[in-house]
């Protein structure tokens, strides 16, 4: 039988935090892009004609630790758009949240965990403000919920990976 043990987000990551919380210098033709909450779609980050860009020289003062471990999760205005982070050339605002996941815990596990009804559901209970609702990033490290071994996260992500695949595959 594996075993399963409470944890908490900020047990699995090295790193947690949110981005800027201010406005860089837009360019038109910036290389990167300004990233909210509202870009992260369906596990991905949407970069629309319309998202704002930035230059070099704003990355640079802007720049987050974002890695192949990086997960984002909206937290500001609405909460719980995931996103994977891919390499994309991107700055973060402020509705943003990154964490980097530990190498001793799979990804796509804890990608499924903050893709969960369960963790929307303490999103929206714990949420403050009246007209545009709040996740601090205190709440974000708090959250509490069950992991297994690391072979069977990956197990179990793997056969979420498959179903999501098929699911996108029959949308197509």
């Amino acid at each position: 039988m594996v075993e399963w043990r409470t944890t908490t987000l900020e047990e699995c990551t090295d790193i947690l935090g949110d981005g800027l919380h201010g406005t860089p210098k837009y360019t038109e033709n910036g290389e990167y892009a300004f990233v909210n909450g509202n870009n992260l779609v369906d596990g991905e980050i949407l970069i629309k004609k319309e998202t704002k860009r930035v230059d070099y020289s704003q990355y640079e003062k802007y720049k987050k630790p974002l890695t192949n471990r990086t997960i984002l999760v909206s937290i500001n205005g609405t909460l719980g758009n995931v996103g994977v982070y891919g390499s994309e050339k991107i700055i973060l605002g402020k509705s943003a949240c990154y964490f980097n996941v530990k190498e001793s815990v799979d990804k796509d596990f804890i990608y499924y965990i903050v893709s969960s009804p369960t963790f929307k559901q303490y999103l929206e209970s714990n949420a403050t403000g009246t007209t545009i609702k709040n996740i601090s990033l205190k709440q974000m490290r708090e959250y509490t919920f069950e992991l297994p071994e690391i072979g069977e996260q990956k197990r179990i992500s793997s056969v979420l990976r498959k179903i999501d695949e098929k699911i996108k595959n029959n949308r197509a």
